[in-house]
């Protein structure tokens, strides 16, 4: 309970009525049909730097994200593309005329 529901449990405040709030739903994943593999904009962008060469810290640095976000991207990314390495992920991005 709140402070302000043990007050009002006893009797002390009396609690304004809540409005009922629509529940929320998830936040979207922005996706679109010219990604392939069901990737995100911004995996997209990571394969990209990956494909050209940029090491996990420089994809940090320039995305203004960090590492272990670098690494969270890059698992994602393996996982859609069904690869298991960096080649791999870059070949695909070459192939898909992502670079």
């Amino acid at each position: 309970m709140t402070p302000e529901q043990v007050l009002a449990a006893r009797g002390l405040v009396k609690l304004p009525q809540q409005v009922p709030v629509a529940p929320q739903s998830p936040p979207s994943v922005k996706t679109s049909p010219n990604h392939p593999a069901g990737l995100t904009a911004r995996e997209v962008e990571v394969l990209r730097l990956v494909a050209q060469g940029l090491t996990d810290a420089q994809l940090a640095r320039q995305l203004v994200i960090s590492p272990r976000t670098v690494n969270w991207y890059l698992t994602s990314i393996y996982s859609k593309l069904q690869v298991s390495s960096r080649s791999a992920a870059t070949r695909y991005a070459i192939e898909q005329h992502l670079v």
